[in-house]
């Protein structure tokens, strides 16, 4: 008998409330690291700023209990972080960056892999 609603693992310890606050608590402090970044290098701001802006973006479009335009399920939302939690690790290896605005463009692509790994997709909320 198979169900259309996933099981809880044991690594679901993020609710969906709770992972929007991460979010909502993230983008600031994201932002200000692309503006320490951007004083020594450009590549590293831009990248911690596309993240930033589109972790924003995503959380906006999300049916979070603060989503502006809730258009995603929390699900969409994980999964979309999958994706782009290592697309942004990966940019934090590109040559000719300084090491401490790699480490800042690497922890940024780290986070989100983290959050969404431990993040419950099998709530009711979540769908």
């Amino acid at each position: 008998m198979s169900s259309t609603q996933p099981t809880a693992r044991r690594t679901d310890l993020v609710s969906p409330r709770a992972h929007a606050i991460i979010d909502r608590l993230c983008l600031p402090i994201m932002l200000g690291c692309a503006a320490w970044a951007a004083r020594r290098s450009k590549k590293a701001a831009a990248i911690i700023l596309a993240n930033a802006l589109g972790e924003g973006a995503i959380g906006c479009f999300t049916r979070f209990p603060i989503g502006l335009v809730p258009l995603l399920s929390f699900r969409q939302h994980v999964r979309v972080g999958q994706v782009g939690g290592p697309l942004f690790l990966a940019l934090g290896l590109l040559p000719n960056m300084p090491a401490p605005e790699r480490a800042a463009v690497i922890f940024w692509g780290v986070v989100p892999i983290v959050l969404n790994g431990l993040s419950d997709i099998s709530t009711p909320e979540a769908q």
